[in-house]
């Protein structure tokens, strides 16, 4: 014999049958029922202590300041850009140092130019004498 707190077990009674038309929210009854919901959808818009962000093509778009078009730019490109700006400041540094070394080696040719002449300069006097 089942022991109950209260004098009779526990029995739910019956629910109601369900409505014949879905209740579901993927589901609307509107002009739009036989769009697909991705179109509606189709963009996540974000907005983050005033930057403003767009899911687009399975990457995050920032519409930049103003929100115009101008101002949108994808990770993607943005990770473009830095490996060339890395890569025109290496070709920049290469190009300094070549600088450089054609310097140092005008001056150095410069120089013994300079020595050469005075040399010459001097064995001219010496001869006319």
């Amino acid at each position: 014999m089942p022991l109950s707190l209260f004098g009779r077990s526990f029995s739910p009674g019956r629910s109601p049958p369900r409505r014949s038309s879905s209740l579901s929210s993927l589901r609307r009854e509107s002009d739009k029922a036989g769009q697909d919901l991705s179109q509606e959808f189709g963009k996540i818009k974000l907005n983050i202590g005033g930057q403003n962000a767009t899911f687009e093509d399975g990457e995050w778009v920032s519409d930049g300041v103003g929100g115009g078009s101008r101002g949108r730019v994808s990770s993607r490109e943005v990770a473009r850009l830095r490996q060339q700006n890395q890569s025109l400041q290496e070709e920049n540094n290469l190009l300094k140092l070549k600088v450089e070394l054609l310097l140092d080696m005008l001056t150095e040719k410069s120089a013994d130019t300079l020595m050469k002449e005075k040399e010459l300069s001097r064995l001219r006097t010496r001869q006319k004498e």
